[in-house]
């Protein structure tokens, strides 16, 4: 175990993370954004962990850039993002969406 993470959620772990898939999401009421699959970076604070969400539909380019479809996910930037544990959760089995090699962290 990392030295720095209290063990709640280890890093690595699959997750499951409240994100926003869209700006009117985002500007939405943050009880009501979705749980999207990702993965703990690591542990940043007593309550706070650095995930990746494991989204395609959300992954950019290098630049910045929408990923077009098809783009191979070595090539994918996923977006990243700091939550509370209230926020975080373990990821079923077969959590739909996940980019599965962590391209992009």
């Amino acid at each position: 175990m990392d030295e720095d993470n209290d063990g709640r959620f280890p890093d690595n772990t699959p997750v499951e993370v409240r994100f926003p898939r869209s700006k009117q999401e985002e500007r939405g009421d943050r009880a009501a954004w979705p749980w999207l699959p990702g993965s703990i970076l690591e542990q940043c604070g007593p309550d706070e962990w650095r995930v990746c969400v494991e989204v395609r539909e959300l992954a950019t380019l290098r630049d910045g850039r929408k990923a077009p479809r098809g783009t191979p996910s070595r090539n994918l930037y996923f977006p990243c993002c700091f939550r509370g544990s209230s926020e975080i959760r373990p990821r079923s089995a077969a959590a739909p969406g996940t980019a599965g090699n962590g391209t992009g962290r």
